[in-house]
């Protein structure tokens, strides 16, 4: 029995050096593509952070000698020199400011972009004119301009400024020269060769280099063949290295100027070919070293099995936090590697489910994971409610930002109270408000009695709010509220990458413009006739008959009071009175519903809906309704 043992140990000492040899060479292999790989990636990084300082540097050029020329544009005594006319004593003044500037050429330009003095050509004031430099400022909103130029064959990095004597009368042109030196800098900065180039048909000829006379040649000659029109990297083979080059024009089109940025590959591979020998050392090694590890690996085998166990019982337990820690690179190890991630995707759902049940009501939440995304909706009977400030957009106009977010703050917190309190879903915070649903996704019996309620409760909570707004220092808040019942079409709308849970139909509609409504009549909340039918044990007032856009019949309006068994006695006589008024109203009893609503307005004060009924009752009079009148108001204005 033992020396079987032995012999399964051979033969998994067998097994294990044999897969390492082949896992290790592999690894090797993979190593040095992906060497290669990393070196090419290196160069290129290196050059696009080149390329990104030579641009940056150019900038930073560019904003010096835009500075410097208009230092001189601004000079009161140059522009006492520039008035004499007299070439000599301007070309003698910009020099001076040359050299003070340390500028390799400065230029007093016409209009017309004619050199009028330039320290390049001291012996003669005409003859130099940029016109496309000229033309470029007249084209910037503050007649300044840059580009990259060449004069007498050298480039040199231009800015152009105009010349106030106070009106815009010539132009100051001042420059660095882009040379050797331009170019060794950036060498030290970025440790990439910079070579700055002219294309004439098909031949390169090079201004300044980093790079020894015997490559700039050489780098002529294997430009000669390639078309540069576009910014590209490219490998170009020098003197028998590869160096992979950043190849992008400058800013003159028609000088063809291009600058060149280059790295060699053998010099990038050294570091990973040293690397390589390390990996084939520590493979002959390892390769030693396995004999001896296969029996340690056997013995603690069991060890990984035990701790995922313990993993599991920590998942069950609600513990996604402390993962399960085998360090081998085996099976095991990769087991364990899963068994990680598979806690990291049951933490992000968890995460995930109460993010989500923070963004949507937890009933939205729980229908849009409890099944396979699709997209569609039933017919369902659900309540209706918007909810919503009244004056918010003049307010905000005026209100202080921070404050203003505090108030809206309040106001919602205390509207998502009621709603979740009495069983409704805030389907969306629409700015100022909200819409609210009662019977979708979760149905209840008593859906239209809950959304009144919860219209109430909001009512009701509105003078604590507005207490805590008038700590902040701020205006008391009115708000409208309208509740309709109908049959909608509930579910899942938008697109598979983007969607909600949500209701849309007629009745949305309508309980829209019943909370738009109670700006009119002065209450707080309006319901329909479908909603106050459907709702035992509430006292209501009817409010007006509406004709809502696009319905024939109209609509009867009522404000809710409160639970009739807690309504307190001034309540009660209105409740009492108030139907008496509207059947004089409607039967136009004039004076005896102007008794009526003045009696009601005495027993509610304020009372902006018996005043809005008052002054409606005056205009009738002076303009009497039809035959057919029934009492409505409308159109509604939405």
């Amino acid at each position: 029995m033992h020396l079987q043992f032995r012999s399964f140990r051979t033969r998994i000492l067998a097994l294990v050096v044999g897969l390492l040899v082949l896992v290790q060479g592999a690894v090797l292999l993979s190593v040095h593509v992906a060497n290669l790989g990393s070196a090419r990636r290196h160069v290129d990084e290196a050059l696009e952070l080149t390329a990104a300082a030579f641009r940056r540097s150019l900038r930073t050029r560019e904003e010096i000698l835009v500075e410097r020329a208009r230092l001189l544009s601004s000079d009161f005594a140059f522009k006492q020199v520039v008035a004499t006319d007299d070439r000599a004593t301007i070309l003698s003044a910009l020099e001076n400011h040359r050299a003070r500037v340390r500028a390799d050429v400065m230029m007093v330009l016409a209009p017309s972009g004619e050199a009028i003095a330039d320290t390049l050509h001291r012996e003669r004031g005409g003859g130099r004119s940029l016109p496309s430099l000229v033309e470029e400022a007249k084209q910037h909103e503050y007649g300044e301009a840059s580009a990259i130029q060449l004069l007498d064959r050298i480039p040199f990095q231009l800015a152009i400024v105009p010349f106030f004597d106070p009106e815009p009368s010539a132009w100051i042109v001042i420059g660095f020269r882009i040379d050797d030196a331009f170019a060794r800098l950036l060498q030290q900065e970025t440790g990439t060769h910079v070579t700055l180039m002219r294309r004439q048909h098909d031949a390169w000829e090079v201004y300044s280099s980093t790079l020894p006379e015997a490559l700039r040649r050489a780098l002529a000659a294997g430009l000669s063949t390639r078309p540069a029109a576009e910014r590209e990297i490219v490998d170009v083979a020098l003197s028998g290295d590869d160096y992979v080059s950043w190849i992008a024009p400058l800013d003159d089109p028609g000088a063809e100027l291009f600058a060149v940025l280059q790295r060699s590959l053998d010099e990038a591979l050294e570091p990973f070919l040293r690397l390589r020998t390390v990996l084939i050392l520590v493979f002959s090694a390892g390769i030693l070293l396995s004999l001896g590890a296969v029996a340690w690996i056997a013995n603690r085998v069991t060890r990984p099995v035990a701790e995922l166990a313990r993993g599991a019982l920590r998942i069950e337990g609600g513990n996604y936090v402390d993962p399960v820690r085998v360090d081998q690179d085996d099976e095991l190890g990769a087991l364990a590697a899963s068994f990680n991630a598979m806690m990291k995707g049951l933490k992000e759902r968890d995460q995930a489910r109460d993010l989500l049940g923070r963004v949507v009501a937890p009933q939205i939440a729980e229908e849009l994971l409890a099944r396979e995304i699709e997209l569609g909706g039933e017919e369902r009977q659900v309540t209706v409610l918007f909810a919503d400030i009244r004056g918010f957009t003049s307010r905000a106009e005026r209100e202080d930002p921070q404050r203003l977010v505090q108030i809206l703050n309040l106001f919602l917190t205390a509207l998502s109270t009621a709603i979740d309190r009495h069983g409704g879903v805030v389907e969306e915070y629409m700015g100022d408000g909200a819409k609210a649903i009662f019977g979708a996704p979760v149905g209840h019996a008593d859906d239209p009695l809950r959304a009144v309620r919860a219209a109430l409760a909001l009512r009701d909570a509105l003078p604590a709010v507005n207490a805590e707004i008038a700590a902040l220092g701020a205006e008391p808040l009115q708000i409208g509220i309208g509740v309709h019942s109908a049959e909608v079409i509930a579910g899942r709308m938008g697109s598979l990458s983007r969607l909600k849970y949500t209701v849309v139909g007629d009745g949305v509609n309508v309980a829209s413009r019943l909370e738009g409504l109670t700006r009119r009549y002065g209450v707080p909340v309006l319901v329909s006739r479908d909603t106050r039918e459907a709702t035992p044990g509430i006292a209501f007032r009817e409010i007006d008959l509406v004709s809502l856009r696009g319905r024939d019949a109209p609509v009867a309006l009522f404000e809710p009071l409160g639970p009739e068994d807690a309504l307190p006695d001034t309540l009660r006589r209105i409740a009492a009175l108030h139907p008496e008024a509207l059947e004089h109203f409607r039967a136009r009893r004039w004076e005896r519903a102007i008794g009526a609503f003045e009696e009601l307005s005495r027993l509610e004060q304020p009372s902006p809906l018996y005043a809005f009924y008052l002054e409606r009752i005056a205009r009738l009079r002076a303009d009497p309704p039809g035959t057919d009148w029934d009492g409505r108001f409308g159109p509604d204005p939405g």
